[in-house]
């Protein structure tokens, strides 16, 4: 039997244990590809696998290692959740280190976690990304070439070197791009299993990190949109020079002018790129143009590092990353809420700091956050205000 009518034979049996991954699994096409360099990738609808190198598998692996890859495609990995300008090689290690933290058995079939690298686990896939790829950079700048598992050896205990282990991570995943419409299609089949209470064998740890990539890709125009119509305030004046609506020129007419004044907090402390300021400060440039009286700027890590908030344009030019370490969001929540005269503050952060905390004896200012591509802390955030991300900007 070729593995090719194995895989489709293993398939098969999850039409009544596995639910969900037949569901999933189904969404995709299986083809052979003889020539990729690893065992086996999806992406662009496709599954794709060697024959050559999944030979050496027996049944229990080779259903193991479907089931990884279409746990991959559940997750979404393939098609969403990529950082700006990505390396493939990093996000395939890092999809791999998440499978790895919910699956048993990944080490029997070669995706166990690299070994050179000082990872903490547990971590969320975007986290990984940007714990593994400041590594692997540091590493290709000193021209080392360490040993590395081979991702997809189905050995479980391969060493190369570390540009054997990206090459293959870049081809497992060569077919990844962003994909609204398949992650629509996944969404539509873990929505289904939900209703159902059909999740197979999948532990609950990985049900509810399954659920949570169910959180609709916010488009960050529109909250940007309701964010600055919260805040927006006039001043009235009355006026000669047009006629009241109800009294005609027997009265005063009005006039209003816009009086909000926005504050902008700028994370300087190294883990946002000078990229994602320059073009954060642009957007909120375009977004809050008309109708605002002034948008001042401060830069801030663990404390604010400006001495007085400048002008947008002014923090456009002259705000550089000073990659001094640690963030805190709290100095400049105090900030905001000590200066009555701002009416919002919009931060920019990859969010990986403590959740701050609100005034209790204050009303509550209205809040929004733009994270990075590799930022995380939702759900902390988020009730303090609405979180959008940078990517795409």
């Amino acid at each position: 039997m070729t593995v090719g009518e194995r895989i489709k034979n293993l398939s098969q049996d999850w039409f009544l244990t596995e639910p969900l991954l037949f569901a999933v699994f189904c969404t995709h096409a299986l083809k052979r590809n003889d020539n990729m360099g690893c065992d086996m990738r999806c992406g662009k609808g496709i599954i794709e696998y060697n024959p050559e190198r999944l030979e050496q598998f027996d049944d229990n692996q080779l259903a193991l290692r479907l089931k990884a890859e279409v746990v991959r495609i559940i997750l979404k990995h393939p098609y969403q959740r990529q950082p700006y300008n990505p390396r493939r090689d990093v996000m395939r290690l890092s999809s791999d280190l998440t499978l790895c933290d919910n699956l048993e058995g990944m080490d029997t079939i070669g995706l166990e976690p690299p070994r050179i690298f000082d990872i903490p686990r547990d971590q969320a896939f975007e986290q990984y990304y940007s714990l593994m790829a400041g590594q692997i950079v540091q590493m290709e700048q000193d021209g080392e070439g360490m040993p590395i598992n081979l991702p997809g050896d189905g050995q479980g205990d391969g060493q190369g070197d570390l540009s054997d282990g990206l090459s293959q991570a870049d081809a497992g995943a060569s077919l990844w791009e962003e994909d609204e419409l398949m992650s629509e299609k996944v969404n539509h089949e873990i929505e289904t299993a939900q209703r159902c209470n059909q999740w197979g064998s999948l532990s609950g740890d990985l049900r509810s990190l399954i659920e949570s990539s169910l959180i609709s890709k916010q488009n960050f125009r529109a909250i940007l949109s309701q964010f600055r119509a919260s805040i927006l305030s006039s001043k009235r004046h009355l006026t000669r020079m047009r006629p009241n609506r109800r009294y005609g020129w027997d009265a005063m007419g009005s006039q209003y002018a816009y009086s909000t004044r926005l504050l902008v907090a700028v994370d300087v402390s190294g883990s946002v790129p000078d990229e994602d300021i320059r073009k954060f400060l642009a957007v909120i440039n375009r977004f809050f143009k008309q109708g605002i009286e002034s948008i001042e700027v401060i830069e801030f890590d663990s404390q604010i590092t400006t001495e007085k908030p400048i002008a947008l344009k002014q923090a456009a030019n002259g705000i550089r990353v000073i990659g001094r370490g640690g963030t805190n969001f709290q100095p400049a929540i105090d900030f905001y809420y000590e200066h009555e005269e701002y009416d919002g503050l919009v931060f920019l952060t990859d969010g990986y700091a403590p959740t701050p905390k609100l005034p209790d004896d204050k009303r509550h200012k209205p809040l929004a956050w733009i994270l990075t591509a590799q930022g995380g802390n939702e759900d902390n955030l988020r009730p303090l205000g609405p979180v959008v991300r940078i990517t795409g900007l």
